[in-house]
C-alpha cells in the first residue's frame, strides 16, 4: 500500500479557480470515479478538491478486494461495474491498477448460512453475474490453505477481483486530469454557500470557487462538512476503527491468483498479499471513532491493538492453519465510515438543489465506487440515474437520525452486522424508540412486539398471553416462523370480526392555498384526477418525466382548497422534497407536514361499521358512508376526527385520522366498545399478508421511480381522458402505443410446503417456460388461500435481447416456477388478485357442509 502522486503538476502552490460547473470534495476513489464518470458524459470545468495529499487517506488502506456478493441487487450491480472499470483502466491509461481476477469464496459453516449463499447464487443469476453452490471439497480443491473440516459449502464467485487501490485511485485521477478535470491538494472546504435553495459557491481555506454543483465525498469527514454551512445537510454516518493483518511471504508464497476468503461465520476476509495473507474482519465489539468530530488526539491513537484483533486471529488460524509459523509484517488500524442501515448515502440533498452526497460506503468502498460514481454521475447529468437507486438514496434518512449519540449506538451494531446471518424481518436493535405513537406504551403491555420504519416503532403482532416470548423473539429462520399462527388469527379476526391496527407512522402532508393554487399543484404532479368533489379520496402517483412512480400517496380533498396527503412512512423526506422541488413560489401556497399531529387508527373488518355507528350514532353502511370517501365525525367524546373509508388492505374498514390528544380516549372507546363484536389488536404482518394477497403494490418494495402505472395494472388510475397535463403523461401516451416491457404479476406458489420447505422473501427469480422472465419484490403466506403469495415483474426479452412487449396471453398462456434458495417451485401467474376465487369457491364448499349437516 503506497501514496501515488497526484496527477496534477503544481496543484500546491496553483491558484484556485474563481469559478466551476462541479465541485468535488475528497481524493480517495469514490470522488476520483465521480470527476471520471462525469467527464465521460461531456462535463467541463470540474474541480476535485482533497485536503490532503491525492489518495493518501484511506484509500491506502483499502483491502483491495472486489466482491459482487453484496445484499442488494443494486449495490451487486455497482460491485459488478466496478470490477469491469478497473479491469479497462490499465488500457486506457496507461496506469497499472494491480487488477488480478483472483474469485472468491464465501463459506459456509451452517446450514442457515449454506442457505443464505444459495439464495444470492439464486439473485446474482438474475444479473448475469456467475457463480457457483460448490461442496467443501471444491474449496480445499480451489485453495489448499483453506481448513475445511467445519464446512457445509460454499459461494464460488469466479469473477470476483483484488487490485491495488491507491494505483486505481491514480488511474482515475489521470484519465479524469486528461479531460480537463483541475485537481487541487492540501485544499480544505470550509462550507458551501447556499442561497435561495441551491448551491453558489464552495468556501475553501484558499479561496472561493463559484459552482452550480457541490459533490461531498468527504468519506469520514462528509457529515462535518455537511453541518458545517449555515444551511445544515444531514451526512448520516459515524466511524469505526477497522483492523487487518499483514504477514510476510510464506515459505511456500500465497499465489496472486489464490481466491479470496469470506467467512462471514468466522467473522473475517483473507486475500494473497506479496506471496503472504492480508486478512482482517468486523468484529462483534467494533470500537467507534470521531464521534466529536475530527479529533487529533483519537487519530494519533489510532494503533494497533492486538487483543481486539486476538478473536479474529483466531479465528483466521482456525481457518488457514499454515500460517501458524509465519511472520507478521504488520497490523493496520484504519477507519471506516457506517450508515445506520449498512447502505451507503446517494444523491441529491433535500432541500438544497445541487448539492449532492456520495459517501457511507459501510468498508465497501473501493466494490462501489465505480458504479456508485456513475450512478451519481448520471444522476447529476440527467437529473436521475439509469437504474433505481431508492435503497441508497440519501432522501430515505432525515434529521432524526444524525444525532451522534444514535449514530455511534447504531454503527456499533451495523459493523457486526456486516457479516451477521440476516434472515427475513430481521430489525436493529439501537436507536429505537425514537419516534412513537401516543399508543406505544398501551400496546407493549398488550403483547406487542416492534418494528422499525424510519425511526417510527411499529407494532409486527401481538403476542397472546401464555404464549413463550423468549421462543418468539429468538426465532430467526428462513422457514416458517413462530409467530405463523399468531398472525394467522390476526388475519382472520380481520377478515371475519374486527381488528385495530395503528398506522400512525404514516408520512401525512396538508396543502392548502387562498385560490385555486394546491389543486393546480396537484393536478401537474398526480396522475388521478384531484378535482373531485370535497370529501372524497384519491388513490394516485406522482410520477416523472418517464412516467415512473416518485410516490404512490391517497390524497383527501377536505375542502375547495385544502387537500390531505397521506404517503409511505419512508417517503416523508422524499415526498416533501419532490412536492417543494416543484410548487412555485407563491406565498398564498402552504405545504406543512403535519405526521406528528395526528395519530392514525386502522380499523378492518366486516364489523368494523358497527364500532363506529355505536360511537358515533352515525350509519357506516355503505348506502350512507360510501367507499373513499372522508367524513369529519365524532367519535366518542372527540370531535374533528377524520374517518375515511379505506384500510390499504382490500378489506372493509376505516381509517381514522386524529389529534393525538385524542389518541388514547379514541383507542379506548373503540376497544371498549368493539369487544362485543370480537375486536382486537393486529400487527403490520397480518397487514402484509392482507395487502399481497390482494395484489396490492406497495412504493419501496414494488413500486419505485421506473416502474409506471401501466406496468402494474393502474392504468385505471390515469387521468388519460382529461386534457389536464401532468408530470409523465407523455411518457405514458407512447408506453400506451408501444406496449409495456415489464409487467406486474401475482403468483401463488403451488407444490410448495409452507411446514418444511424455504419462505420466499423477496428478489426470487421467476422462470416462465424454463426460462428466467423476472425476479419477484415482495412475498407473504395468504392464510385465505393458505398458500405463499409473490409478487413480482416479468421482463421477457426477444431472442436478441431485446425487451419483448407483454401482453395478458403471454401471461396466461406460461407455465411458471419461482426459485427459492436453487429450488424452484411451480406458481400459478394473475394479473388480478385470486383471493375472490378462493373466497367464492371455500363459500360454496362451507355452505355444502352445512347443507349435508342440515339434511342429516
Amino acid at each position: 500500500t503506497r501514496t501515488v502522486s497526484s496527477p496534477s503538476t503544481d496543484s500546491v502552490s496553483a491558484a484556485l479557480p474563481a469559478r466551476a460547473r462541479v465541485v468535488i470534495c475528497g481524493g480517495g476513489i469514490v470522488g476520483t470515479s465521480v470527476a471520471y464518470h462525469l467527464v465521460k458524459l461531456g462535463w467541463t470545468e470540474i474541480v476535485l478538491l482533497e485536503q490532503g495529499r491525492l489518495g493518501a487517506g484511506t484509500t491506502r488502506f483499502c483491502a483491495g478486494i472486489v466482491s459482487v456478493a453484496k445484499p442488494l441487487s443494486v449495490e451487486s450491480k455497482m460491485a459488478d461495474y466496478s470490477n469491469a472499470l478497473y479491469e479497462r483502466l490499465e488500457e486506457e491509461t496507461g496506469v497499472k491498477t494491480g487488477f488480478v481476477r483472483t474469485g472468491s469464496l464465501c463459506l459456509a459453516q451452517n446450514q442457515d448460512r449454506f442457505l443464505s449463499l444459495k439464495r444470492l447464487a439464486s439473485r446474482l443469476k438474475v444479473l448475469g453475474v456467475s457463480c457457483n453452490v460448490i461442496k467443501p471439497k471444491d474449496v480445499a480443491r480451489l485453495h489448499p490453505l483453506v481448513n475445511i473440516h467445519d464446512l457445509v459449502g460454499a459461494l464460488h464467485l469466479p469473477g470476483d477481483c483484488v487490485v491495488s487501490p491507491p494505483d486505481v485511485n491514480h488511474a482515475l485521477a489521470v484519465a479524469s486530469a486528461a479531460h480537463g478535470v483541475q485537481i487541487y491538494e492540501h485544499t480544505s472546504v470550509n462550507h458551501v454557500v447556499v442561497k435561495k435553495g441551491h448551491v453558489t459557491a464552495v468556501e475553501t481555506d484558499r479561496g472561493s470557487i463559484e459552482c452550480e454543483y457541490f459533490v461531498n465525498c468527504a468519506g469520514q469527514w462528509a457529515y462535518e462538512l455537511g453541518q458545517s454551512g449555515e444551511v445544515k445537510v444531514s451526512v448520516p454516518l459515524h466511524g469505526c476503527e477497522h483492523f487487518y493483518l499483514l504477514t510476510k511471504p510464506l515459505s511456500e508464497p500465497v499465489q496472486n491468483d489464490s481466491p479470496v476468503l469470506i467467512d462471514m461465520d468466522g467473522r473475517i476476509y483473507a486475500r494473497a498479499w506479496h506471496g503472504g495473507i492480508l486478512s482482517g474482519g468486523f468484529e462483534k465489539n467494533p470500537k467507534p471513532i470521531f464521534t466529536e468530530g475530527r479529533n487529533q488526539l483519537e487519530i494519533q491513537n489510532m494503533q494497533e491493538d492486538w487483543d481486539h484483533f486476538e478473536p479474529m486471529l483466531s479465528a483466521l488460524l482456525r481457518r488457514m492453519p499454515g500460517l501458524e509459523s509465519c511472520e507478521i509484517q504488520q497490523l493496520v488500524n484504519c477507519p471506516e465510515s457506517f450508515t445506520p442501515d449498512m447502505r451507503c448515502l446517494m444523491g441529491e440533498t433535500p432541500g438544497i438543489y445541487g448539492y449532492f452526497v456520495l459517501a457511507g460506503m459501510n468498508s465497501s468502498g473501493l466494490s462501489f465506487a465505480g458504479g456508485a460514481g456513475k450512478y451519481l454521475a448520471e444522476w447529476i447529468t440527467y437529473g436521475y440515474p439509469s437504474t433505481s437507486v431508492w435503497h441508497l438514496d440519501i432522501k430515505r434518512f432525515g434529521n432524526l437520525q444524525s444525532s451522534r449519540t444514535f449514530l455511534r449506538h447504531r454503527v456499533m451494531e451495523v459493523m457486526p452486522l456486516l457479516y451477521e446471518l440476516k434472515v427475513p424481518r430481521w430489525d436493529f436493535q439501537t436507536g429505537r424508540q425514537l419516534r412513537t405513537s401516543p399508543l406505544y406504551d398501551r400496546l407493549d403491555t398488550q403483547g406487542a412486539r416492534w418494528m422499525e420504519k424510519h425511526g417510527f416503532e411499529r407494532a409486527k403482532y401481538f403476542v397472546p398471553a401464555g404464549k413463550d416470548l423468549l421462543a418468539l423473539d429468538q426465532s430467526k429462520t428462513f422457514y416458517k416462523p413462530d409467530w405463523f399462527d399468531i398472525v394467522g388469527a390476526e388475519v382472520k379476526c380481520c377478515k371475519e370480526a374486527v381488528c385495530v391496527i395503528d398506522m400512525s407512522s404514516f408520512t401525512k402532508f396538508e396543502l392548502t392555498s387562498a385560490g385555486d393554487q394546491a389543486l393546480q399543484l396537484l393536478q401537474r404532479l398526480c396522475a388521478n384526477d384531484l378535482d373531485v368533489p370535497v370529501g372524497h379520496i384519491v388513490h394516485t402517483g406522482m410520477l416523472n418525466q418517464r412516467g415512473g412512480y416518485e410516490n404512490d400517496c391517497s390524497v383527501v380533498r377536505l375542502s375547495k382548497n385544502s387537500f390531505f396527503i397521506i404517503s409511505p412512512t419512508d417517503q416523508q423526506v422524499h415526498c416533501w422534497s419532490w412536492i417543494k422541488k416543484h410548487m412555485p413560489s407563491d406565498p398564498q401556497l402552504h405545504l406543512e407536514d403535519v405526521s406528528w399531529k395526528y395519530t392514525a387508527l386502522n380499523l378492518i373488518g366486516p364489523r368494523a361499521m358497527d364500532v363506529l355507528s355505536e360511537l358515533s350514532y352515525v350509519s357506516m353502511t355503505p348506502e350512507h358512508f360510501p367507499s373513499l370517501f372522508c367524513k369529519e365525525m365524532s367519535v366518542g367524546y372527540a370531535n374533528g376526527i377524520r374517518v375515511m373509508s379505506m384500510t390499504h388492505t382490500g378489506e372493509p374498514g376505516f381509517m381514522l385520522y386524529m389529534p393525538i390528544e385524542y389518541a388514547l380516549h379514541v383507542y379506548n372507546e373503540v376497544m371498549s366498545v368493539g369487544q362485543k363484536y370480537g375486536i382486537r389488536n393486529a400487527g403490520y404482518y397480518a397487514l402484509r399478508s392482507l395487502r399481497i394477497e390482494k395484489f396490492f403494490a406497495f412504493w419501496g418494495q414494488d413500486l419505485d421511480s421506473f416502474t409506471t402505472p401501466l406496468e402494474c395494472g393502474r392504468e385505471f388510475r390515469v387521468k388519460f381522458d382529461k386534457d389536464t397535463d401532468f408530470l409523465g403523461r407523455d411518457a405514458l401516451l407512447r408506453q400506451r402505443v408501444e406496449g409495456v416491457t415489464r409487467r406486474f404479476v401475482m403468483l401463488v406458489l403451488e407444490d410448495h410446503d409452507t411446514e418444511l420447505d424455504v419462505w420466499p422473501w423477496w428478489g426470487e427469480p421467476i422462470y416462465r417456460n424454463g426460462e428466467l422472465v423476472g425476479v419477484t419484490t415482495s412475498s407473504a403466506y395468504s392464510y385465505t388461500l393458505q398458500r405463499h403469495v409473490c409478487l413480482g415483474f416479468l421482463s421477457p426479452t426477444n431472442t436478441d435481447g431485446s425487451p419483448a412487449v407483454v401482453t395478458a396471453d403471454f401471461i396466461n398462456r406460461g407455465d411458471y416456477e419461482v426459485d427459492i434458495a436453487g429450488q424452484k417451485f411451480p406458481a400459478k401467474a394473475k394479473l388480478y388478485p385470486f383471493s375472490s376465487l378462493f373466497a367464492q369457491q371455500k363459500r360454496r364448499k362451507d355452505n355444502m357442509e352445512l347443507s349435508n349437516f342440515q339434511s342429516k
